[in-house]
Formats: structure tokens, C-alpha cells, sequence
């Protein structure tokens, strides 16, 4: 009976294993991930990659740039070419490509995209007309909560522009070394190649937070960081006010990240605000910067 019950064992274990093979969509139709976001007194930077299939083993962005492409910039009828040229990423180790040129971009004006890439044509507009708006206070807090989970962060406190339509994104400048982790989506990756010496980060908020229904009043936002800190890390904080369609695809996204993480989450496509690609060009007004230095390390 010991023996019976062994091979009953056996045969129920190899019978729940099955080897499936996946053929990927050989007709898969390329598409144009395209992010291009203006601020006001900055160059402006468009970022043109490829959408490719699932199980495309080339992931690292200056694999799937789209090189080549035709980036057009106009504003008052001066139509400007857009170059291409790279930045390094010191925490990934990794150069980031973009297109970038121009004067730099001015509040109240409006600008018009075209992009053109292997005999397709993609073309968007935005203007920067959204209200500047200066944070109250910035406090520390070791824990709140969200869809997400528990987590410690920022509470941020700004006083709303009332009779208009306002979308607000966290930013965190800061100088990190290779001992502040990545908080959550990178796990345990460092920086290995930056032997130790500081460098910038640029910490955007995931959550776009707006005035509906609370048009004019205090704002109190909660926001999780994406890095960890020690005590008496220096950082400037911001908060960007958005234009509506570029809150809209960033909703999205976060959205779909949502869904990934949680089961229970009815599944969401992102919200391109580019017809014939996947992406988004719009603008931000940044306010002025905030000190702001961690009164503890990570908890």
C-alpha cells in the first residue's frame, strides 16, 4: 500500500505539469510609442521608440528607438527639425535616446507635432496655457495607505486655482548613490557603474491628482516615492500642472498598472491621445521648488 500510495503521488505531480508552446504573432503591425511633454523655459525633448510584440527580445530603449524618424516642431508658422541625441541614465547604466532642438518652450504658446516613420505620419498639438501653482507645505509621513498598499512618503498641501479644470503630477529632484534602491518596481537593482559618487534623479509621481469637485479649495495629496532615502537626504520638490489630455493618458497608465497588480481590477487600455500611435504630447507648468530634507531614513 506505501508503494501504491507513492506512485499515486508521483503520477497525480508529473500529471499537473504540461508543456505549452506559445507562437508569437508573426503579423504583428509595429506601432509608434510616442511621449513628448513641453515646460515652459526648457528644450523641448520628444521621445519616438517602437511598440513591439511581447516576446521581442529587444527591450532596452536604445534597441527600440526609432531612429531615422522625421520630428517636426512648429510654433507661429517656424517649423523646427528635432535631432537625435541620447542622455545616460546612471542608475539603469543605460544611454536613454530622444529627439530634441529648438528654442526653448514658452508659456501661453502652442506648438504642433509631426513625426513621420517609415512612410506613416503622426501628427499632435498642445498649448501651455495652464495656471502655475505654488505649493503650501511639504510634510513627511511614515505611512498611508492606497490601492497599492501601505507605504511611507510625502504629503503635499497646495491651494487650488478655482473656475478652471486642473490636473497636478508630483516631481522629486535629488541627487542618490548606489546604496538608494529603486523603492518597488526595480527590487533590488543598483547603480554598478557609478562607483559610489552621486548623481541626479528625476522622481515623477505615477498618481495625477485634479480639482473635480474640489475646485478652489486646499488640496492634501499623499505621494509614495520611487527611491529610498536616508536621514538628512536633500531633495526639491515640485508639482506640475498638466494639460488634460496628457492627465488623461497618465490616468490610464496608472490605471493599467492597477489592473496588473490586482486581480479584482476590471482590465484597462492606456488612453493614446495620438492618433495612429501609443503615446501622448502635452505640457506641464512646474512650480516653484521646495526643499525638502528626510527626517529619517527608510522605515
Amino acid at each position: 500500500m506505501k508503494y501504491l500510495a507513492w506512485t499515486i503521488l508521483f503520477l497525480l505531480a508529473i500529471s499537473c505539469q504540461k508543456d505549452i508552446e506559445i507562437k508569437p504573432d508573426t503579423a504583428y503591425e509595429e506601432q509608434l510609442f510616442i511621449e513628448g511633454i513641453l515646460y515652459p523655459g526648457k528644450v523641448p525633448r520628444i521621445y519616438v521608440s517602437r511598440a513591439l510584440p511581447f516576446f521581442q527580445p529587444e527591450v532596452a530603449p536604445q534597441e527600440v528607438f526609432a531612429r531615422g524618424a522625421v520630428v517636426i516642431l512648429t510654433n507661429r508658422g517656424v517649423a523646427l527639425t528635432l535631432q537625435a541625441d541620447s542622455v545616460f541614465d546612471p542608475f539603469r547604466c543605460r544611454w536613454i535616446p530622444f529627439y530634441q532642438g529648438g528654442a526653448v518652450a514658452q508659456q501661453g504658446e502652442t506648438y504642433d507635432l509631426n513625426i513621420s516613420y517609415r512612410g506613416k505620419s503622426y501628427a499632435a498639438s498642445t498649448t501651455i496655457n495652464q495656471a502655475k501653482v505654488n505649493i503650501s507645505s511639504v510634510e513627511y509621513t511614515e505611512e498611508f495607505f492606497d490601492v497599492y498598499g501601505g507605504h511611507d512618503g510625502v504629503v503635499i498641501q497646495l491651494q487650488d486655482k478655482a473656475g478652471e479644470e486642473n490636473y497636478y503630477r508630483f516631481q522629486m529632484n535629488r541627487m542618490i548613490d548606489n546604496d538608494r534602491l529603486h523603492a518597488h518596481t526595480l527590487g533590488d537593482v543598483r547603480s554598478d557603474c557609478t562607483n559610489g559618487n552621486m548623481f541626479p534623479i528625476t522622481d515623477l509621481g505615477r498618481t495625477v491628482f485634479s480639482d473635480e469637485n474640489i475646485d478652489g479649495q486646499l488640496l492634501i495629496m499623499a505621494i509614495e516615492v520611487s527611491f529610498e532615502y536616508k536621514e538628512g537626504d536633500s531633495t526639491w520638490i515640485f508639482m506640475q500642472s498638466l494639460d488634460k489630455r496628457t492627465a488623461q493618458f497618465y490616468k490610464s497608465v496608472d490605471s493599467q498598472l492597477e489592473s496588473i497588480f490586482n486581480p479584482f481590477v476590471e482590465p484597462v487600455f492606456i488612453d493614446s491621445q495620438i492618433d495612429g500611435a501609443i503615446g501622448v504630447f502635452g505640457s506641464a507648468v512646474l512650480s516653484d521648488s521646495v526643499l525638502f530634507i528626510y527626517p529619517q531614513d527608510n522605515p
